[in-house]
């Protein structure tokens, strides 16, 4: 059959882009042939409006550092990378087919209006799509946007209906799972994220170093003192560098912005991982590392859903004087990985039964 993804796979993220090609892939070993369809443009509400005043803060923030020059130069490389080699291996761009026997939409945040996203809120990621003749969701979510969020908008009723056209729903968390029961009526299929479905061993580039931290995190976002400190501190007393992926922190020995199978290859070649991405988490289980969990506000609900799920709760580092203690904490991951071949069985299934 010929399938339509509907996700978020045009977002510079490793994360985007491994999630995506995971979920195409597994679709095409299903036996179908698929391709990625783009978000149409949507509503912008005005608390959400990217402002030339929410832009230039941003900006200032992310840029207007003594180190800006650094800054700079790691932001165009990671970008040029993106758009002219990733994006283009993806397929992102490819499109051919006219109509879709099934459109998945997922996985990723594909529900979560409620933040400054160009395309704002259009209730076409909510299985509003027009020319398909089924449309289902995997493992979507609705990241920090709550039940308040979406009647505060007054989307509410259009959710609703746009979802209950829907063959079959499926999310990854549990916020995602009760927003869904409250305002459609319906239990969605909860599923694990693409990265953790696909088996990704062929693909791993073998990253040939030893003795390194992987710091996996967003710009600006470890910047509080007492949070650098400690994982310098950490890092320092076992001998061990500090690598960033994919964004410049000075506090970092190196910066680095590899292919996403090599960024794969540090993980899984990583003494330890400190993260505060659901994806860097997703990335550091299922390859069975050591690491640490920063979670904020912006995926609190996600974060605390995953590794709940795993039993992982214990990873999380809610004062940074025990970074050292859950980074040294033995993970059981036999345990881990026998919940984890259950889940990839089910969520097989759910996919198998809901695209034929």
């Amino acid at each position: 059959m010929n399938i339509g993804i509907l996700s978020m796979q045009k977002v510079m993220n490793y994360g985007s882009f491994l999630q995506g090609f995971a979920l195409k892939r597994t679709l095409e070993n299903l036996g179908h042939y698929c391709e990625f369809i783009d978000i149409e443009q949507g509503k912008i509400f005005p608390e959400l409006k990217r402002t030339p005043f929410f832009l230039l803060k941003k900006g200032w923030e992310r840029y207007c550092k003594r180190d800006i020059l650094a800054r700079l130069r790691y932001t165009r490389l990671f970008q040029k990378r993106f758009s002219n080699e990733f994006f283009e291996e993806l397929g992102v761009n490819r499109h051919t087919l006219q109509y879709f026997d099934v459109v998945v939409i997922g996985s990723d945040e594909v529900f979560n209006f409620a933040q400054r996203v160009p395309w704002g809120y259009t209730p076409q990621l909510y299985g509003k799509v027009s020319k398909a003749s089924k449309v289902i969701s995997y493992a979507g979510s609705f990241g920090h946007t709550t039940l308040e969020d979406i009647y505060h908008f007054g989307v509410g009723e259009e959710i609703a209906s746009a979802l209950s056209v829907m063959s079959a729903i499926s999310v990854r968390d549990v916020n995602s799972f009760d927003i869904v029961k409250r305002i459609v009526g319906r239990e969605a299929h909860i599923d694990i994220d693409p990265v953790l479905l696909f088996d990704y061993k062929p693909y791993i580039r073998s990253i040939s170093r030893k003795d390194y931290i992987i710091v996996y995190s967003y710009p600006n976002r470890i910047k509080k003192k007492e949070e650098i400190i400690a994982i310098k501190k950490f890092a320092k007393k076992y001998n061990k560098k500090l690598i960033s992926i994919g964004f410049y922190f000075p506090w970092c020995d190196e910066t680095v912005i590899p292919h996403p199978f090599e960024v794969l290859g540090y993980i899984k070649g990583a003494d330890y991982v400190i993260t505060d991405t659901f994806h860097g988490s997703v990335m550091s289980l299922k390859l069975n590392r050591p690491f640490a969990v920063l979670v904020r506000d912006s995926n609190q609900q996600k974060m605390t859903s995953l590794l709940s799920q795993f039993n992982l709760q214990s990873q999380i580092v809610a004062d940074m004087n025990s970074l050292e203690i859950k980074l040294l904490y033995k993970i059981d991951y036999s345990s881990v990985n026998k919940v984890l071949k259950k889940a990839q069985i089910e969520s097989l299934v759910y996919l198998n039964s809901h695209i034929q």
